[in-house]
């Protein structure tokens, strides 16, 4: 899958991509809503919306170097002809996990507890932000990103870390 032999670790990269397109499919304004980004596109001024729209930047960069690290895995498998060395996909991988696992406590933590947003003034403690279908799809795939990067490293044999 995607030029690696690994069935995993091309499973892995396709996990990658996909949180970037359906944020992209979020700005598309489709019924599903807006996505973990929607307040960066929204007409609503930033002062009105300070917590949304730092913790968008936060999630948009958690899923913008996903999909950059899956850039990377990709291009290690072009070069090795599809067979990645697990020395040298293993740090991406590590790299992915905590990104992923990061983005969705953001979100997660957002959405159901109110997360404080700095401001000119100090520190604002906000209520949670609404959550809508494409940002739980969302945070389903990072979920999911999770569990495959740590499949991943849990089959990898010993000497082959080093």
């Amino acid at each position: 899958m995607f030029g690696l032999c690994d069935r995993r670790l091309g499973v892995l990269v396709g996990l990658l991509f996909l949180p970037f397109a359906l944020q992209l499919l979020g700005w598309a304004n489709t019924p599903l809503g807006g996505g973990p980004c929607g307040p960066i596109a929204s007409e609503r001024l930033l002062l009105e919306q300070p917590q949304a729209f730092f913790y968008a930047q936060l999630m948009l960069w958690g899923i913008s170097l996903l999909l950059a690290d899956g850039f990377f895995i990709l291009m290690l498998g072009f070069m090795h002809n599809g067979v990645v060395p697990p020395a040298q996909a293993r740090p991406f991988v590590f790299f992915a996990l905590a990104v992923a696992l990061f983005t969705a406590s953001v979100y997660l933590l957002d959405r159901t507890l109110g997360l404080p947003v700095p401001s000119p003034v100090g520190w604002l403690l906000g209520g949670p932000e609404p959550a809508d279908a494409i940002g739980v799809l969302i945070t389903l795939v990072l979920l999911g990103q999770v569990v495959v990067a740590l499949g991943w490293l849990r089959s990898l044999p010993e000497r082959s870390l080093a």
